[in-house]
C-alpha cells in the first residue's frame, strides 16, 4: 500500500522535473545571448540532465521499499 503512495509521489516529482527540464531547454534555446556558446551548452545540459534523471530512476527502483517501510510505521 505504502509502496504505491511513494511511487505516485515519485511520479509527481519526475513529471515536475521533466516539465522544468523542458522549460529550461526552451529558454536556453530561445533567449541565449551568445549563439556560439549555446551550441555547446545546450547539448551539455541535455546530456547531463538526462544522465542525472536516468541515474535517479535507477537508484529509486533499486531501493527495496517493502522492507524499508514497515520499519517506519510501527503499530
Amino acid at each position: 500500500m505504502f509502496y504505491y503512495i511513494i511511487l505516485a509521489l515519485y511520479a509527481i516529482i519526475l513529471i515536475s522535473f521533466v516539465f522544468l527540464y523542458s522549460f529550461i531547454i526552451y529558454h536556453l534555446a530561445k533567449y541565449s545571448l551568445n549563439a556560439k556558446l549555446n551550441k555547446i551548452l545546450l547539448p551539455l545540459f541535455i546530456l547531463v540532465s538526462t544522465a542525472l534523471l536516468f541515474s535517479n530512476i535507477l537508484l529509486f527502483f533499486s531501493v527495496d521499499w517493502n522492507s524499508l517501510l514497515p520499519s517506519f510505521f510501527i503499530g
